[in-house]
Formats: C-alpha cells, sequence, structure tokens
C-alpha cells in the first residue's frame, strides 16, 4: 500500500469512528451479564424517568481526596447516573461537587441540604486513620428537594434514587394507613420507630384509630394491621369489612399468642382477640399454637461454668429459619432466608372459587408444636431449655401467605341497625382485593428482627400498594448468592478434578505437539 493509499484509509478509518462517537452521545446501549441485573436500571425506573415533566437538577458532593477502598462506590453513583440521564434524556441534569478541606463555603452548601460526612476508618500505607468523607446526594426539583445523605450502599442506590424522583414529581406522598387502638402499636412506639422511618421515605403512614373515624379514609388503598391483642367493636369490624369490600389492600401481621419476655411465670398467653374469626372469612385461619423449628437462629443464654455464669449461642427453636420461599412471587422472590421469633401456622379457609390462597413460606421440614407444661399449662420459651427431636414430627407448616379474591361481607345483606356509617352497605366486593399475612407480629419490632425481615416488611407495604411499583428495584441485589452445599463425594471428585486436570492437559499437549512434530519428520524423510 503506498503513501497515498495510506492517508485516504486512515482518514476513512477517523470519519467513521468520528461518525460512530456522535451517533453513541444519544445511545445508550449496556449489556449486563451480572445475577439480577445490577448494573442496570429497571423498567420501573424507565417509566419514572420518562414520566418527569419539569427538569430535576441532582448535586453529588463528594469529597475530593476520596479512600481508594471506596473508589468503587463513587465510580457506580456516576455510572449510575449517566444511565438515568440516558433514559430522562433533557428531563435530569447532575453535577459532581468535589469537596475539599478548605473550601467552607461547599461543605456548608453540602450541610444546608441535609448532608454531613461520615467518619471512615481509611486504611493507607499500613496505617489506619480516621478520615471525614462526603458521598451525599441531592435531588432539586423547583422548590422541593430529597436528599440521600451517603451513598454507601449500591444495592439499594437504585430504590433510594427513584423513590427521591418519583417523590418529587408525584408532588405528595401516597398515604398508607396504621391501625391502632386494640393493643397494636402507635407509630410514635420506640420499638416499631426504624420500621416507621423506613416505611416513611416513600409513604405518608397515617394512624388510624377506628373508634375515632367515621371510616377508613377513602385515599388510603393499603392499611397494615400489626400485633392486635385485643377485640374489636361491631363499629370497628363494620368499618374494616367495608374497606376491603371496597378494594381496600390489607397486611395482616399477628400472633394467637401475647409474648411478655418480662413475665417469669406466664411469659406466653393467649391472645383472645375476635380478631382471628372475624379473618377466617376473608380467607385465612390462624393456628393458635407456637411452632418450633429444628432449623433456626441461636440466641445467647446463659450457662453455669463452676461459680461463673457465661453466656454461649444456643439453638432458639421459637425462632425459625426460614428459607422455604415462593420464589414465583416478587415479596420474597429475591429473599434467600426470613426469620421470626414465635409464629403461628396459617390455613386457608373459605370458597376457593373466589379466593387464591398462596403461600409465600413455610417452615423446614423439622417443625412441631410448642408443648405447655402439664402442671403449669404454660410454654416454656427458655433458650436454655433442650427441646427432643421427637417433637420436630409436624412437617413444614406456611405461616405467611398471600389472600386474593372477592368476598361476600361479613355482615350480610343489610347493614345492622345499630352501626352508623357514611358510605351505603356494600353486600359484595366492588373490586378483588388482597391481603398479605403473616403469622408474626413481633418482626415488626427492632427487638425481634432478624436478617430481611425488614426488607420483608417493606416489600409487603410496596406490593400492596403498588404490585408492579419500587419492589422490583428494592429486592434486587439484598443478599449475596449462596454457595450451594455439596456432598463430600462431590466434594472429593472437584478435588481430585482440579489436582489432576492441569497436568492431564499439559501433557496431552505435549503428546500432540510430539506426534506433530514426529510425523514431519516422516513425512520430510519419505
Amino acid at each position: 500500500m503506498n503513501s497515498k493509499n495510506t492517508w485516504t484509509f486512515t482518514l476513512v478509518v477517523v470519519g467513521v469512528v468520528f461518525i460512530l462517537n456522535l451517533f453513541a452521545q444519544n445511545i445508550f446501549i449496556r449489556f449486563d451479564l451480572t445475577e439480577n441485573e445490577r448494573y442496570s436500571i429497571s423498567d420501573v425506573t424507565r417509566n419514572i424517568l420518562a414520566d418527569i415533566d419539569e427538569p430535576i437538577t441532582v448535586k453529588v458532593f463528594y469529597s475530593e481526596n476520596f479512600p481508594r477502598q471506596l473508589i468503587s462506590v463513587k465510580q457506580y453513583v456516576l455510572d449510575m447516573l449517566n444511565e438515568y440521564r440516558a433514559y430522562a434524556g433533557s428531563s435530569l441534569e447532575y453535577e459532581f461537587i468535589a469537596i475539599t478541606g478548605e473550601d467552607q463555603a461547599l461543605e456548608q452548601e453540602a450541610m444546608s441540604y441535609g448532608i454531613q460526612p461520615v467518619q471512615a476508618n481509611i486504611t493507607e500505607s499500613d496505617e489506619i486513620k480516621v478520615q471525614r468523607i462526603y458521598l451525599g446526594i441531592v435531588f432539586l426539583y423547583g422548590d422541593q428537594k430529597e436528599v440521600i445523605p451517603f451513598a454507601q450502599q449500591i444495592e439499594q442506590l437504585e430504590y433510594d434514587m427513584t423513590g427521591a424522583i418519583k417523590k418529587l414529581s408525584q408532588g405528595s406522598l401516597p398515604k398508607v394507613g396504621w391501625l391502632t387502638g386494640h393493643g397494636e402499636a402507635g407509630l410514635g412506639d420506640e420499638g416499631v420507630a426504624r420500621s416507621m422511618g423506613e416505611i416513611q421515605k416513600n409513604y405518608e403512614l397515617v394512624e388510624i384509630a377506628l373508634s375515632s373515624e367515621e371510616l377508613i379514609p377513602l385515599d388510603i388503598n393499603t392499611v397494615i394491621l400489626a400485633g392486635a391483642t385485643e377485640s374489636f367493636n361491631t363499629q370497628d369490624l363494620y368499618k374494616l369489612d367495608q374497606y376491603l369490600l371496597r378494594g381496600g389492600r390489607l397486611g395482616v401481621f399477628l400472633n394467637t399468642k401475647i409474648i411478655d419476655m418480662q413475665n417469669q411465670f406466664m411469659p406466653v398467653q393467649e391472645n383472645s382477640s375476635n380478631i382471628f374469626s372475624f379473618l377466617e372469612h376473608f380467607g385465612v385461619r390462624y393456628g393458635r399454637q407456637l411452632l418450633l423449628d429444628k432449623n433456626c437462629y441461636q440466641v445467647q443464654a446463659m450457662q453455669n461454668l463452676g461459680f461463673l455464669q457465661i453466656p454461649v449461642a444456643v439453638d432458639y427453636p421459637f425462632a425459625p429459619r426460614i428459607s422455604n420461599l415462593d420464589q414465583e412471587h416478587p415479596i420474597v422472590n429475591r429473599l434467600n432466608e426470613l426469620g421470626f421469633f414465635f409464629v403461628n401456622e396459617l390455613m386457608s379457609t373459605g370458597d376457593t372459587s373466589q379466593i387464591k390462597f398462596s403461600a409465600l413460606m413455610q417452615t423446614s421440614d423439622m417443625t412441631g408444636y410448642a408443648m405447655p407444661d402439664p402442671r403449669t399449662r404454660s410454654i416454656n420459651i427458655s433458650a436454655a431449655q433442650q427441646v427432643p427431636d421427637y417433637l420436630y414430627r409436624e412437617g413444614a407448616k406456611i405461616i405467611s401467605a398471600v389472600i386474593e379474591g372477592e368476598y361476600d361481607s361479613w355482615f350480610g345483606d343489610a347493614r345492622p341497625d345499630t352501626i352508623s356509617y357514611p358510605e351505603p352497605h356494600l353486600v359484595n366486593s366492588v373490586t378483588p382485593t388482597a391481603l398479605v399475612t403473616v403469622g408474626n407480629a413481633t418482626f415488626t419490632n427492632q427487638q425481634f428482627m432478624v436478617p430481611a425481615s425488614l426488607t420483608f416488611f417493606l416489600n409487603a407495604v410496596d406490593w400492596l400498594h403498588d404490585q408492579h411499583g419500587l419492589i422490583s428495584i428494592r429486592s434486587k441485589n439484598i443478599q449475596p448468592s449462596q454457595l450451594e452445599e455439596m456432598t463430600s463425594g462431590k466434594r472429593q471428585t472437584l478435588k481430585w478434578i482440579d489436582i489432576l486436570l492441569a497436568p492431564m492437559l499439559i501433557t496431552l499437549m505435549g503428546f500432540i505437539r510430539w506426534f506433530i512434530r514426529n510425523k514431519s519428520k516422516t513425512l520430510a524423510g519419505g
């Protein structure tokens, strides 16, 4: 090829690359082969970005001297925003603002948005030092703002970012009701503060005392009933009945036993609330016995060691380790494991032609019933006790289910004369509804939370409110993939394959090379 042709070819290649770059600026393509598409935004996010009617500005405040151990988090934020802008177009703009220790004005600006530095232990040159780090994100939409104070959990980042954009573009948070007045915890109770705080990131939680309301407000389509221990009067049951018939959706988290850890003589008492008989009309029966599961979590128990008592970790059958989950349902399909303290069995009731009862999770095959002491009639829930194996003989039990369908009123064809209600009496469902039920109420309380139970709670609320909404984003990367257990025989087989495979391949390649060279010599000699 002569010099002229070389230059012509070079110019053609440069021109083609230049044109391709121009096109690539308006085209976003990513091939994500990770499990759950970890590095790609979901269809839900794309739809929300497409619906933005006014521009949203995103500011990312980060430390200029960002530690190398966390540089991947900063890069992940940048990649996510690039992808968001690719789908939102001119409706979303972002800027990265570097904060140095010398620029007090930028630090004040970040703090004015609610972004605070985080103290982190950083290892550099074999030394551990404490460093103040900024990596906060603020979303601005007119005179409104949403803030992610520190973008630490990349698994949660899309959910937090999309949730912030959705809240800004909608203008107001959707409402979720929290029933009180029958022994349930109030929204201000310390035990449920963490659960409530997480829900309030995306919903306006409204405390509803049925005795003080004419009806469950019409602008609320999702209500949570958690931990009721007292009976409902007829008026309150009627309000709940009519709410379900109009299509309201209900999360029901209850125990048929009342657990009082401070009561040394009767720590387990009967929950005599009439809500259980009411719920049987709507498709679910709560078992009256506490379940034991040999596959369980451990708790700390005190054991005697001579004159001393020391805490040791022991199996606690009253806290089942749940891995038998419905892999088809979005509430639990991306969770690997759940756990609850003190659970009851759930069973299907009602007309199966109108009601669909779907089990969300079950205990292990080694499940049994907690038996009361024949003398005291009390159930021993002490962690120090030994549970005999013969009790684990009942097989797997359903402890959570989704019930969907249409119902008839619990009150029949007419409203009782003693009940006042501002709306016409509904005899049948106006629209199908759904209930998410769990044979447990303690998991909403910080004292009894176990891994992933909070995620399950938030997933349940999301699904009840909007079956195809943000739930698909939150449950995208809940837990790392678990290695499958192998039999000892399989492990030995793989071990010898690892030991022998490389030498055998090298020997085979040497033999092939010797054969080819020998063949070549034979042909040359011939």
